[in-house]
């Protein structure tokens, strides 16, 4: 019976989630908000169903505190321009549908830190963005040993400069993915439009749409005026962190708290 409810309560994580995070990549949005109530409302009829039938009321008290912990960690993370609006529900529903940690996946080791599951999750979810990088410098990689023009028209720049644009962006043709950051602008050197590399402007989407018409006007000034001419356009990527959220509770179940796993490997 345990085992059943354990996935019934996985089940109704992932559905929600996986939904979330194509809706959320697709169009920077989570459409239907009905998806974090089902999450909602199934982690509470399980709970109060165990509490009842295997005479536990203590996980009544476990999910109060779990649920009040995650509305104080999303309303601060959201507060701080850390966290949007749908990642702050889903890290509350989780600690709706799981008020104890599931020890049963836990046998061999790595059993979270923390006796709040979410923020197992969440924390899992922290450093699997690390990866994001990685991947954006393979990217690059390829790009590189494909057409030898990686940084074609930002020869001049400094070293420093495309080391980091390596992992942090890439090169994308028009029309360009929705919803990426222009990395490149036009600087005025000796009279003449010159393109550089623009790292660490906050792009504000109230003032500027980061999507394919936006790219494609700057893509389109950059070739007409820019000295050499600009073939292809430094992006950076926008990656929900939903994504992470949900591949959070995936590891946390298979692999445990992947804070303690590094720390081992570490030790070892």
């Amino acid at each position: 019976m345990n085992a059943l409810l354990l996935w019934i309560r996985i089940i109704a994580a992932f559905g929600p989630l996986i939904y979330a995070s194509i809706s959320d990549l697709r169009t920077r949005m989570v459409e239907h908000e009905l998806i974090w109530l089902i999450m909602i409302i199934t982690g509470i009829i399980i709970t109060f169903f165990e509490a009842m039938v295997f005479q536990d009321l203590r996980i009544l008290l476990d999910l109060a505190i779990n649920v009040g912990l995650s509305f104080v960690v999303a309303f601060l993370l959201f507060y701080a321009g850390l966290f949007g609006g749908a990642d702050g529900k889903a890290l509350i529903s989780l600690s709706f549908l799981f008020p104890r940690t599931p020890l049963q996946f836990f046998n061999w080791g790595f059993r979270p830190l923390l006796p709040f599951f979410f923020l197992t999750i969440f924390s899992n979810a922290l450093l699997l963005t690390v990866l994001i990088p990685l991947v954006l410098a393979v990217i690059n990689l390829a790009d590189y040993f494909t057409n030898k023009e990686l940084f074609y028209g930002i020869e001049n720049e400094p070293l420093w400069k495309k080391a980091l644009v390596v992992f942090i962006g890439f090169r994308t043709n028009i029309p360009p993915p929705q919803h990426v950051y222009p990395l490149l602008e036009l600087v005025e050197v000796k009279g003449i439009l010159t393109p550089q590399l623009k790292l660490f402007d906050k792009i504000s989407t109230e003032s500027e749409e980061v999507d394919g018409k936006n790219l494609q006007t700057i893509k389109e000034f950059l070739y007409e005026n820019a000295e050499p001419k600009i073939e292809k356009l430094w992006v950076s990527p926008g990656i929900p962190f939903i994504i992470p959220i949900t591949l959070g509770l995936l590891t946390a179940l298979i692999v445990g708290d992947l804070l303690l796993l590094i720390i081992s490997l570490l030790i070892v």
